[in-house]
């Protein structure tokens, strides 16, 4: 048993005594980007909070491996976060103006590309 289960006491009884524990009311599985549709700030639970995201719901939402949010904020090129605990966050309003900012960085290298053809 690791040390997390030895100090955790719900974890204790759910691997002890297995049959007796259950582990709440299964989740429905929700499409890939539906935890995004309620961040309109109308639907968020706390008015004048903006919603964040953690690294691998911008990583499901942006369809690429977590490592890769990773590997572009270590170069300097990921959106900006901050953290929370262990957990890094990433504000809506941020991760929309990086992809902005890389929208037109990729508009520019391909207008650039034209003009030398």
């Amino acid at each position: 048993m690791s040390a997390k289960c030895r100090r955790s006491v719900s974890l204790r009884r759910l691997f002890h005594f297995p049959s007796r524990q259950k582990l709440g009311t299964p989740r429905r599985p929700l499409g890939r980007l539906a935890h995004l549709a309620r961040m309109n700030g109308i639907m968020h639970p706390f008015p004048g909070l903006e919603p964040v995201l953690t690294t691998s719901e911008l990583a499901a939402h942006l369809g690429v491996p977590v490592q890769t949010i990773h590997d572009l904020r270590h170069t300097g090129r990921g959106p900006r976060g901050f953290r929370v605990g262990r957990e890094l966050r990433y504000r809506v309003s941020e991760v929309q103006e990086w992809l902005a900012q890389l929208e037109q960085t990729n508009e520019e290298a391909r207008d650039g590309e034209r003009v030398q053809s």
